[in-house]
């Protein structure tokens, strides 16, 4: 899918619709919500006031005087709605415009953020959990997170790849709306209002499985969601994919050739036990995998059960074969390229329809027990 999507827009495009005002009044006065930043003298999110998905940031401090406009959520868009949102703010063709930030990205069912650092390479480098000391032509590999690594970086802006628990982000979230819903509905204490009007007034966040299901995502204890994504910015777009025009092409790029997969084995789940599985028989289910790989197969591991079991062997094993943890058959590069490929049409299809849901899109029938 296209994640994100930033544009350039020239000085001399004339304003659309939803900006002709502001930026007449700004000429006279400062406008309420349009603040100065870093690198451009006015930022303005354009959500609240106008209910547009977008940030536009308005002359450029440094070179010329150019604009940017910023998609938000734009892997929930069809390319054709990320240009009708430019039409409204400037004068332009926006196929034509120049690409300043381009994410490109799959959502990846059953496999983990710390599978990829021990059995993925980017251009021959191994993911790695620290901070390592990178020089102009070396990549650079940064591991965030807590106990269990959350995300991990190869390469350095403006072009990198990234791969992170989806699902930790949107459990962030959530718990930030819940937050923000909790504050809200405080302030309404001190108003004179009747219990009926605080109800319906009232803002309630839903579960996290709702939430993930409004996010075309269904959510079941012990799901994994790891997104692998590469972005693309600066001077360092390919001839091919450098203007918004391109994006209607998206589906027909390899944007992760540089990741190596050099696991043939069956990926694991050691993240939760499986449903209905007491967790002391899932650790027993774990180290008897780990015994099979030190002893050098399965048959010696049964034997060295059976041996030590006090003639209870045979039913510690029965018992271990259900509690063992989930498996689904290896990852495999052209299992990735594909299901960006699926995600991505949703987007550039002709035929997409507007306030599309994009899913992991992955074969349900590599799942196994």
């Amino acid at each position: 899918m296209i994640d994100k999507a930033d544009v350039r827009i020239s000085e001399f495009a004339p304003p659309g619709p939803v900006l002709a005002g502001p930026l007449e009044e700004l000429k006279k006065h400062p406008v309420p919500l349009f603040r100065s930043s870093r690198f451009y003298q006015y930022v303005c999110d354009l959500r609240e006031p106008f209910g547009i998905d977008a940030v536009v940031h308005l002359y450029l401090r440094h070179g010329r005087p150019n604009h940017k406009v910023e998609i938000i959520d734009a892997g929930e868009k069809t390319v054709q709605e990320m240009a009708d949102i430019i039409r409204k703010l400037f004068v332009v063709d926006p196929w034509a415009l120049q690409l300043m930030r381009a994410d490109l990205a799959t959502d990846l069912e059953g496999v983990s953020v710390p599978w990829f650092k021990d059995n993925a390479y980017v251009n021959r480098k191994q993911f790695s959990s620290r901070i390592e000391k990178s020089f102009d032509q070396e990549l650079q590999f940064v591991g965030m997170g807590t106990a269990v690594a959350q995300t991990l970086y190869a390469g350095k802006r403006p072009s990198l790849i990234r791969i992170y628990n989806k699902l930790e982000e949107w459990h962030m979230q959530w718990r930030k709306l819940g937050i923000k819903c909790d504050r809200f509905n405080r302030r309404m204490d001190g108003l004179e209002m009747t219990e009926e009007q605080k109800y319906y007034g009232s803002r309630f966040v839903p579960s996290f499985p709702d939430y993930c299901k409004d996010r075309g995502y269904q959510f079941e204890t012990g799901s994994m969601l790891t997104r692998i994504e590469r972005q693309i910015g600066g001077n360092r777009f390919p001839p091919e994919f450098s203007t918004m025009g391109d994006l209607r092409y998206a589906h027909e790029l390899h944007p992760f050739t540089g990741v190596q997969i050099v696991s043939t084995e069956p990926v694991q789940n050691f993240n939760f036990p499986p449903e209905g599985v007491p967790l002391r028989d899932w650790l027993a289910a774990i180290g008897l995998e780990t015994v099979k790989e030190q002893v050098g197969g399965l048959q010696m591991a049964r034997s060295i059960v059976l041996k030590y079991g006090n003639g209870n062997g045979r039913r510690i094993l029965e018992s271990l074969e259900k509690s063992s943890p989930t498996k689904r058959q290896p990852l495999t590069m052209e299992e990735i390229q594909e299901s960006f490929r699926r995600s991505t049409l949703l987007q550039t299809s002709p035929s997409s329809g507007g306030g599309v849901h994009l899913s992991p899109t992955y074969d349900n029938t590599k799942q196994t027990a």
